[in-house]
């Protein structure tokens, strides 16, 4: 019975769209409302009437797009039920990929829904801004629990590979795959090292609150690493032992953690909200 609920593709599906389409839109209006109220408002009493007009316009934009979108997928995956196919009458795989492009949308919307936001805070932040006097490194932004489970999931990453060469499955790339493992950690560093140098702070007076943003963005960047290379490992374990039934959960259940991850990088750190911290 257990084995069926999990390798239910139909379930599969239907769970990952109501996740993606239902509740992460409703999280996210939660946390661009707790954006607005809890530190726009507080920080930027003057604001506060502007703020509540662009709460009532932004839910209402996220939760059109979110819906329209839920029926879309809606209407897809009930024709595939209906008929008893896979997505698009193609793969149910490469469905749920295009059905997690569908619910990306609501997170852009939202993303440029508080860059509306801290566009109108700027209007009442003034030109002031303070600057640290104590010099920044990019190890006083990393989290080395984090950097670890990075070094893990590379040394994951390269066993998983070296195994499968020498008892490979088809269509196994053997060790081109850690071309691919030096890119992907490239990619990120990269992207890391343009957070950590990033100067478009405007909104943020308070340079503690600046590296605080900085901070949580390059955590959740590591965040993101360490399961994408978790992941890859792990389907190379469902190909390599005949468990291909359990292959579309699993890629599934990363969709909708990433996409939920990627959501909750529009929170603001809980230390813009202590008045008490200092840079």
């Amino acid at each position: 019975m257990i084995h069926s609920f999990l390798t239910d593709h139909y379930l599969i599906i239907i769970t990952q769209v109501l996740v993606t389409l239902l509740l992460v839109p409703f999280l996210s209006i939660k946390i661009l409302k707790k954006a607005a109220l809890s530190y726009g408002v507080r920080v930027f009493p003057k604001a506060t009437s502007d703020v509540y007009q662009f709460i009532k316009g932004a839910s209402k934009r996220l939760w059109s797009a979110a819906g329209l979108l839920f029926v879309l997928a809606s209407v897809i995956v009930g024709h595939a039920v209906v008929k008893q196919t896979e997505l698009f009458n193609w793969d149910n795989q490469a469905g749920l990929m295009v059905l997690y492009l569908l619910a990306m949308i609501p997170v852009v919307v939202m993303y440029f829904m508080h860059k509306r936001l801290f566009d109108i805070l700027k209007v009442h932040a003034g030109p002031k801004r303070s600057a640290s006097l104590k010099p920044r490194k990019l190890k006083d932004f990393i989290s080395w629990r984090l950097a670890t489970a990075v070094c893990i999931a590379n040394i994951v990453f390269i066993g998983t590979v070296t195994y499968f060469t020498q008892s490979p499955f088809d269509g196994f790339a053997g060790y081109g795959n850690l071309i691919g493992l030096v890119f992907l950690n490239a990619l990120f560093a990269v992207i890391i090292w343009a957070v950590f140098n990033d100067k478009k702070s405007g909104t943020f007076a308070n340079p503690y609150h600046r590296d605080a943003f900085k901070r949580k963005a390059i955590h959740i960047n590591l965040v993101i690493l360490a399961l994408a290379l978790f992941h890859i490992s792990l389907s190379m374990w469902v190909s390599g032992t005949a468990l291909n039934e359990y292959k579309l959960l699993t890629q599934s259940v990363y969709l909708q953690i990433v996409l939920v991850i990627t959501a909750h990088t529009l929170t603001l750190p809980k230390a813009m909200f202590d008045e008490g911290e200092k840079g």
